[in-house]
């Protein structure tokens, strides 16, 4: 009998023990792990971008002009700075895509100040012809999915995810940022087949719906790709204007 109790005992030591460590390794949404050396974030890496709709091209949106390139790579922490060089018609062009033109000049400099602090950008439109905009995004990246510090204000404590590629349609990654609003990113699409169009190809993607309390915008769709990392951005504005983002990475 002794006998009996001490393999009991030993073997609800071993369960114990088996589920803690389990429990250990399951991360929370906030959470990635990973291989950060991933084919797009190398230093000196450069990606092209544009501005668009869903259904094509906006005319106007063709003078904008950029620059964004790797800066750094700790382990995985990614800075990419940004140099974006715009005129008036661009900004007429994006006014009337995402109907800002419609705000008053009140809440418009409200809102490009709020953006301003939030990204840490430098913005110059002494000259109509040749505005500029410039600043660094940080990220975390790796072979598991993708972070970013904006919503913690730079605090690499305190990254937020956008999407884990091992993530199911429905999972969400939920947080509250430094300005003490809660954010929803929901997994909402999952491809089965190469169905996206990037350039001349198409991939897999996966789309994650973030929705907020915002006077402006109504929801933010990420697209991603386990090899090519963040392929587009669609906005969708409180007013119903959509607008969208399309990334080309070096790797492709």
């Amino acid at each position: 009998m002794r006998t009996i109790h001490t393999l009991t005992l030993a073997l609800t030591i071993v369960g114990i023990s088996l589920y803690v460590s389990c429990a250990k390794s399951v991360l929370g949404p906030n959470e990635l792990a990973g291989d950060p050396n991933v084919g797009f974030t190398e230093v000196g890496s450069r990606f092209n971008t544009w501005l668009g709709l869903p259904s094509g091209y906006i005319p106007g949106m063709s003078n904008m002009y950029d620059t964004v390139k790797v800066t750094k790579n700790n382990n995985g922490v990614v800075t990419f700075h940004a140099d974006i060089g715009f005129d008036s018609s661009f900004v007429k062009a994006l006014d009337s895509a995402l109907g800002t033109s419609a705000l008053g000049g009140q809440l418009r400099s409200q809102a490009i100040d709020y953006y301003k602090s939030r990204f840490h950008a430098t913005l110059d439109t002494s000259n109509p012809s040749a505005m500029h905009v410039s600043f660094d995004l940080k990220m975390k990246v790796t072979s598991d999915g993708i972070q970013e510090f904006v919503n913690s204000n730079g605090d690499e404590s305190k990254p937020y995810t956008i999407v884990k590629y091992a993530s199911a349609v429905g999972d969400t990654y939920e947080f509250t940022n430094s300005d003490g609003v809660k954010i929803t990113r929901t997994v909402t699409y999952h491809s089965s087949t190469d169905d996206y169009a990037i350039g001349f190809y198409l991939i897999k993607v996966m789309k994650v719906e973030e929705t907020k309390s915002d006077p402006f915008i109504q929801k933010i769709t990420y697209v991603t790709n386990h090899k090519f990392g963040l392929v587009g951005v669609i906005i969708e504005t409180t007013t119903g204007k959509v607008i969208q983002l399309g990334v080309f990475p070096p790797n492709m």
